[in-house]
């Protein structure tokens, strides 16, 4: 650091608490003199967790109108805008980008420097005790970890810096580090993770309550473990180790997860949050409201102030159609597979039931089809006929005039579906959506998981929902994955149901790998879990038919409406005008930046990727 510029405008994101709100103005102020005062180190630390990327509400890849983000690129949903250039051609393909969700080199390492010279320079401030040293250090040492755990699950083997380079013009040669083994990168963030842990206190104070501690800690090692578990036991060796891990890990791994979860659950500190269990749908709606992120639930999170301009878009870009504000809304779109994933409350398959011995069946109300389902698909999901608001959801692919009669709806629900029978004048959509054209859900679905409903400004950047990097659902099937795989069945299947008895649904006697994915997936579900989730299991690149992501497009649920007896009948809509996608097995890692490559000769790049 040769000059530190703070400006306080562009600091508030994790930690906005009232003592960061309200910080002074400074211009260019010297190290010297922020080593001096403790405040201004706070302000070089809250710039520090600014730099972290969470792949929250506004995390897009490029441009947000493309709606490319995990759960889109993922088989939980796909994006509803009709000119959307990844979506937007039905009968072509789309094939994984090589630089999708990318972290050029020359970016997420600024940040990884600001670390290292945070740590270096800590040591000589007198103004801080021992004690705040040694915490200040265990805190930013936990940002450089997930810096690195950003990189990794992306790049596999990334150079592995932890002291501040030198800029030496007559020896650039020593700023060119070469890509460490992807063994490594894991084995440093849980390394850091679990010596860090044994520093950082278990509770903050109520100013500082957003910042890092011993259960963030203990997370970011349950997770980074588990990934690195899983790439030993599915994935492949390659490039002498800088991609892939060997199998022989596995155990070690898994059992680094294990130990990681356990711990943070010992704590006692976390609990599922059961607040409401008389309604199990609004119970698990109210874990992921605005102004809910301290329910004793989530272990870290990125908080949001619409005052301090550090608000987000999530509601203005997901609105339900009829419910937008000036356009834009409809983004996230899921799928008819996401949502018969959802079993019903007594265990039974998800699939719908829509037809009985070969016929239709008839719906006075097209919400009681999925009456009985497990109660985080209705906290989670609007469904054609769900409540909203003061309304409801209203898709409709179009109504029947007779057994050979059918009027479909041709354009969004704006642009006039209407068609006369008898003197009637009929809408063939419903005020949600029910064409493929236009910019409304082509599967029938929106989501609702984190849309607020009681937000009256649907502007952008006008959203304060927080989000929830951990959170001690995922803590739980973490754990029961890692259990699985180290031969403690009983305390996986007890992790499991633990998760299903906070939802309302019936518990499960036997336990098995298929089962906690499916557990996990649900739980976890549009929280940016699944495409990470698929690409650790090494099962993107296989076949829709076996879980995968080739041949993948989204189904859609069509309501039709019958004028005759004024019932509902549905029927699988498999056409959407979505392209069908193409994972390759390459795409497990992400392809390094020609600018990286060009700017640094000791860089090799990942296989299947030319310069």
């Amino acid at each position: 650091m040769n000059k530190i510029f703070i400006t306080f405008l562009a600091i508030v994101c994790f930690i906005s608490c009232s003592d960061f709100l309200n910080k002074e103005s400074f211009d260019i102020i010297t190290p010297e003199q922020v080593w001096k005062e403790p405040k201004l180190i706070n302000g070089v630390l809250v710039n520090l967790y600014d730099g972290l990327q969470v792949e929250d509400f506004n995390y897009w890849y490029r441009d947000a109108w493309r709606l490319i983000n995990p759960t889109s690129m993922s088989d939980e949903a796909q994006g509803s805008f009709q000119k959307d250039p990844l979506f937007d051609n039905g009968s072509a393909t789309y094939t994984y980008e090589d630089a999708l969700f990318e972290q050029k080199f020359s970016d997420r390492y600024v940040f990884i420097r600001n670390c290292n010279d945070f740590l270096d320079q800590l040591e000589g401030a007198e103004s801080l005790s021992s004690s705040q040293k040694e915490q200040l250090n265990a805190e930013v040492r936990f940002l450089r970890a997930m810096h690195y755990f950003s990189l990794v699950k992306r790049y596999g083997g990334v150079p592995l810096i932890t002291a501040p380079q030198v800029y030496d013009p007559s020896n650039l040669e020593s700023l060119a580090v070469s890509r460490n083994k992807e063994v490594e990168i894991y084995d440093f963030i849980v390394k850091e993770c679990q010596a860090i842990s044994e520093i950082l206190p278990e509770i903050r104070p109520e100013s500082e309550k957003y910042r890092a501690n011993k259960g963030t800690a203990l997370a970011l090692c349950s997770r980074a473990a588990l990934y690195a578990a899983s790439i030993a036991k599915y994935g492949t060796v390659q490039l002498n180790g800088l991609v892939g891990i060997d199998q022989s890990e596995t155990q070690r791994f898994y059992q680094s997860s294990y130990d990681a979860s356990k711990a943070l659950l010992d704590m006692g500190i976390y609990s599922l949050y059961s607040k409401n269990v008389n309604d199990r749908t609004q119970n698990y709606y109210e874990i992921f409201i605005k102004g809910n992120g301290d329910n004793g639930e989530y272990i870290f999170q990125k908080q949001y102030n619409v005052a301090g301009g550090k608000g987000h878009d999530w509601d203005k870009r997901n609105a339900p159609f009829s419910y937008r504000g000036g356009g834009w809304g409809c983004g996230m779109a899921p799928t008819l597979e996401m949502i018969e994933t959802y079993e019903y409350m007594d265990g039974a398959s998800g699939e719908l039931k829509i037809k009985e011995n070969g016929v239709p069946i008839r719906f006075s109300d097209p919400y009681s089809l999925f009456e009985g389902k497990d109660p985080r698909l209705f906290a989670s999901v609007y469904l054609p006929g769900s409540p909203c608001k003061d309304s409801k959801i209203e898709w409709i692919r179009g109504i029947i005039i007779s057994d050979t009669e059918r009027h479909q709806a041709t354009n969004q629900p704006d642009g006039g579906n209407t068609v006369e029978v008898n003197g009637v004048v009929y809408n063939t959509s419903g005020k949600d959506g029910g064409a493929d054209a236009g910019d409304a859900s082509k599967t029938g679905f929106y989501q609702k998981k984190f849309w607020d409903e009681t937000l009256t400004d649907m502007n952008m950047g006008k959203s304060e929902t927080p989000w929830p990097v951990f959170r001690l659902g995922e803590i739980y099937l973490n754990l029961a994955e890692a259990a699985f795989e180290l031969d403690k069945k009983d305390e996986a299947l007890s992790a499991v149901n633990k998760i299903r008895e906070r939802a309302g649904i019936v518990e499960i006697s036997e336990i098995s790998i298929e089962k906690i994915r499916h557990e996990r997936k649900v739980e976890l579900a549009f929280e940016g879990h699944r495409y990470w989730d698929m690409k650790r299991w090494r099962i993107a690149h296989l076949d829709v038919s076996q879980g995968g992501l080739n041949g993948f497009r989204g189904s859609a649920l069509y309501p039709w409406f019958d004028i005759r007896d004024q019932k509902f009948i549905f029927e699988i809509g498999t056409n959407t005008p979505k392209q069908t996608r193409i994972f390759l097995e390459k795409n497990y890692y992400t392809r390094i930046h020609n600018e990286d490559m060009n700017s640094n000769p000791n860089l090799v790049q990942n296989p299947g990727y030319t310069n």
